[in-house]
């Protein structure tokens, strides 16, 4: 307890705690290290260049913006947000990703999220060749 004569009920009771939510981010970085997490977050930003390259050789897709992290934004030229959503539902029902349409400027658009640090480009490569 501090000092002061305010009543916090969580200094008398477990059940009134929360949760420590950065446990698991600290037991993950204390078990493979600052290095793993910066090759980790390296690799998702390289595959993320890696998309914007392959969206931008391709004359039926338009590059919204350089990725600036792992986040690659782009369109089908000529599609409506009805062909969007057929494109990622198809994809996620035979399991190769799960890609939900965006919208940019009012427009509908793709976004490619790209966390997972065993993306590989030929993930990358099978999910764009499918457009």
């Amino acid at each position: 307890l501090t000092q002061s004569d305010d009543f916090n009920p969580s200094d008398y009771g477990v059940q009134l705690t929360r949760r420590a939510r950065g446990l698991p981010f600290w037991f993950s970085l204390s078990t493979h290290g600052t290095k793993a997490y910066e090759e980790a977050l390296d690799h998702t930003m390289d595959i993320a260049k890696y998309a914007a390259e392959l969206v931008k050789q391709n004359q039926n897709l338009e590059l919204i913006l350089e990725p600036t992290l792992s986040i690659v934004s782009f369109k089908r030229k000529g599609w409506k947000i009805e062909e969007y959503q057929l494109w990622c539902a198809e994809l996620l029902n035979s399991g190769t990703a799960f890609i939900t349409p965006s919208a940019h400027d009012g427009e509908p658009i793709l976004r490619l999220a790209i966390v997972n640090p065993w993306t590989q480009k030929n993930d990358i490569d099978l999910i764009l060749s499918k457009l």
